[in-house]
């Protein structure tokens, strides 16, 4: 076996994409956007003969004094159920990372650690535990299991199987996310496909999403480098949900007349029907549509995820996020991609936190609830890492909270 340090582009995609485990955050140009934060890409392999058999995206941090460390999303594109290839390559990247003064190198398998159900209980299925005691034994060292996004990846996510006819797979959505769906195309619910001109609108939305959430994600110039770089491949769509308002008002103005019509008049729905009719009469005299929606969906491999999304809940009644999503949903499965993947959710489904939210949302969609094996390091320099996971967190802990209200400051917030 013959280790590669820095693999042609083209060598590498073609064996990134074409593997069972390959994910957009080990391609090529997820090293290039992470330049943007601060990271030194390097894109390592293993060679036997003249085929590769094992590839791996380095994100190097540098860190004071010389020293460093390493982060691998979503760990090595490999089979990991060859152990004397994972034993190689990780002797190899150890050998690697230490020319570089690194304290350790991080891994975070895109591995399923056990079935779960909605409750995110384990129940009877697949696991991988013997892989954990693997990797283990080979010296990697498991962090903590979390619940929320507290890790540098979501470790759970919900993930829908596209290979069934589109019709079955709109047959999971829960109920009231059909409806949704149904009430946003009786609004006239418009989704299109955006360019990096649009991006000012998605820009727009996040800002009230962090707001309304009270979250952080990135500044506001990331997106149009991140756009700048995926989209040279085709590797991203920018999708936006657009309302007309007078096409809105007309809508609702034949509800109120079918309403008013019946023998037994629903007062309730009249009502709510007349407050949403005001609503949108007053922002008719203002403009005449407005993008409330906005995501960004990656492609790579076999596989597309629902990356990042804004919205205006101000509008959440026309249900244009829901619209948003099932065309994502469509899109990708048009594209004859295999898993669409949601990209991130939380592991405590009764929790109280603003993000649950987010999981019920995704939860209707009807995509398999899934827990990853999590993150794991291997330790290079055992004091130097004890340093940076204990004592460093208690100093930059203040700072980063300090830079991330200088950047809302800056936004105006």
């Amino acid at each position: 076996m013959k280790f590669i340090e820095n693999i042609k582009e083209e060598e590498y995609e073609n064996f990134v994409q074409n593997h069972p485990k390959s994910h957009f955050l080990q391609s090529y140009e997820w090293g290039m956007v992470s330049k943007r934060r601060g990271f030194t890409p390097y894109y390592v392999g293993l060679e036997d003969g003249n085929e590769i058999k094992a590839t791996a995206l380095l994100l190097k941090k540098s860190l004071p004094f010389g020293y460093s460390y390493f982060y691998i999303p979503r760990g090595f594109t490999i089979d990991y159920n060859d152990k004397d290839l994972v034993t190689v390559f990780t002797k190899e990247i150890t050998k690697f990372t230490k020319k570089h003064k690194s304290i350790f190198f991080k891994i975070d398998p895109d591995i399923k650690l056990h079935t779960i159900n909605e409750m995110a209980l384990k129940i009877d299925g697949e696991d991988n535990y013997a892989l954990v005691s693997f990797l283990q034994r080979l010296g990697y060292k498991r962090r903590p299991l979390t619940k929320y996004f507290e890790t540098m990846q979501p470790r759970y996510t919900f993930r829908i199987d596209l290979t069934p006819p589109l019709e079955e797979i709109r047959k999971n959505y829960s109920q009231t996310a059909r409806n949704a769906i149904k009430r946003a195309e009786s609004y006239g619910v418009l989704i299109k496909e955006g360019t990096k001109e649009d991006i000012d609108d998605f820009v727009r939305l996040m800002k009230m999403t962090e707001k309304r959430q009270n979250f952080y994600s990135h500044e506001d110039n990331f997106y149009y480098y991140f756009y700048d770089i995926f989209s040279k491949k085709n590797y991203v769509k920018f999708l936006l949900a657009e309302l007309n308002f007078p096409y809105i008002v007309d809508v609702i103005n034949k509800k109120i007349e079918e309403v008013s019509k019946q023998k037994k008049v629903d007062m309730d729905h009249l009502n709510k029907l007349k407050e949403e009719q005001k609503f949108f009469m007053e922002k008719v005299k203002t403009k005449e549509k407005e993008i409330v929606s906005a995501y960004f969906m990656v492609y790579y491999g076999n596989k597309s995820w629902y990356l990042y999304g804004a919205n205006d809940m101000e509008y959440k009644n026309a249900f244009a996020n829901y619209k948003l999503f099932d065309y994502q949903v469509a899109k990708a499965k048009e594209s004859q991609i295999a898993i669409f993947d949601e990209f991130g959710t939380i592991g405590d489904p009764k929790s109280t936190k603003s993000v649950v939210g987010i999981h019920e949302f995704k939860k209707k969609f009807g995509g398999e609830y899934t827990e990853f094996i999590g993150e794991f390091d291997f330790v290079t320099k055992p004091f130097m890492y004890f340093m940076f996971t204990k004592l460093i967190p208690l100093y930059t802990k203040p700072l980063k909270w300090l830079r991330r209200l200088k950047v809302r400051m800056q936004k105006g917030e």
